[in-house]
């Protein structure tokens, strides 16, 4: 009778334990902390720390609810949909300007990336009902393509942020808080070489080790990722090689930046969009 009511007891809790673990308040709570980051950002009053704190709780809570490690909501596997493409694209930038910040000076980067994040914590994640085995070839491609995608998204920040601070050098009349925080225009060019250099290898890496995992080649939409894919990389490659021989720089820089951004949303997000969206054939 003992052995049961401790049994019993011990269900009770592990139950109570996983329904406060996926409470419907966790993305209200990540939400918060995100918004407390953004604001330490944007404020004096906050410390480097106290925002660092709040953006990474953000960050695992908000990792919590997408991947549901405690199998209590939908269960299954975590399905790579359109949607949960955006979600965790938005996680993955945040964490990678966070942990970057402990080398170079990319707080300003939470100000696009922060956003984002704010409208992907409602992103209600979709879960397959069973786990499909991938090859571990088809692993290392997502994770490193993930990875060189997060970079690349954060170039984007960067260089958005540069055509930022030069508008502000041209403009006496541009009283802008934001463009206020930000890093030396010299700093932030250097940063944004650095950034596309880091992406553009893992990109080169994805590429190389998603070729060697493919069976299909031309299956729906593959085509059109691996052409988009090879675009942005011959962007970002032409970007660098500017830079270094011609000293290509500012608006120029941040310019190609931000078309090889897009060739890489259009292979990446945009083919999704079509297939799972408008012609409602998932990949």
């Amino acid at each position: 009778m003992l052995q049961t009511h401790h049994t019993d007891s011990q269900a009770f809790r592990l139950k109570l334990n996983s329904e406060i673990l996926m409470s419907p308040l966790l993305p209200v709570i990540s939400f918060a902390l995100y918004l407390v980051a953004l604001a330490g950002i944007l404020s004096d009053k906050m410390s480097r720390n106290s925002t660092a704190v709040a953006w990474a709780a953000g960050c695992v809570l908000h990792a919590w609810v997408l991947f549901d490690p405690t199998g209590a909501g939908a269960g299954g596997s975590f399905t790579f949909t359109f949607f949960n493409a955006m979600a965790l694209t938005a996680l993955l930038i945040n964490a990678l300007v966070l942990a970057w910040a402990v080398f170079q000076p990319t707080w300003h980067l939470g100000l696009i990336t922060l956003p984002c994040a704010l409208a992907a914590i409602w992103i209600e994640p979709v879960t397959g009902s069973q786990a499909v085995t991938l090859p571990w070839s088809v692993n290392a491609h997502i994770m490193i393509s993930l990875l060189a995608y997060g970079m690349l998204m954060l170039a984007g920040a960067q260089a958005l942020m540069l055509l930022l601070k030069e508008h502000q050098l041209g403009s006496r009349h541009l009283a802008d808080r934001v463009s206020g925080r930000l890093p030396p225009l010299d700093r932030m060019e250097s940063l944004l070489i650095k950034i596309i250099a880091l992406g553009l290898i893992l990109l080169s890496i994805g590429l190389a080790v998603g070729g060697s995992a493919l069976t299909e080649p031309f299956s729906p939409g593959m085509l059109h990722k691996m052409t988009f894919s090879a675009l942005a990389w011959i962007t970002l490659v032409a970007l660098l090689w500017g830079h270094w021989q011609f000293g290509w720089r500012g608006r120029l820089a941040a310019g190609v930046t931000l078309a090889g951004l897009v060739f890489l949303i259009l292979g990446f997000l945009g083919t999704k969009l079509v297939l799972e969206i408008i012609l409602n054939r998932p990949i």
